[in-house]
């Protein structure tokens, strides 16, 4: 039994030794790709489409969220009794809101 676990182990020795030897050639590979990669230039080009979304995005982050002219038209027809609601809009609305979903 001892020749056995005696083979084990050289023949295990010899594996583990020619894996260590291919880790290190794979990182000097990956150094020399690095090294490579650096020397090159990036470049970034946007479609127009994407300039474009950036331009709306940036109008929108300008664009107040509220509206406060409407508000304060809104609170003043409330104030003076003046604001109705519709019922049957309403609930139209209600129920174009719940088929959505």
């Amino acid at each position: 039994m001892s020749e056995i676990n005696n083979v084990k182990t050289t023949v295990q020795s010899g594996m583990n030794s020619s894996r260590i030897s291919d880790k290190g050639s794979r990182a000097d590979d990956k150094s020399q790709s690095i090294q490579t990669s650096t020397a090159q230039t990036d470049t970034v080009s946007l479609t127009s489409e994407a300039t474009q979304l950036q331009s709306i995005q940036k109008t929108l982050e300008e664009t107040p969220i509220v509206n406060s002219e409407r508000v304060e038209a809104l609170r003043a027809a409330i104030a003076d009794g003046s604001y109705t609601v519709d019922a049957g809009e309403l609930a139209q609305n209600i129920i174009d809101f719940e088929t959505q979903l």
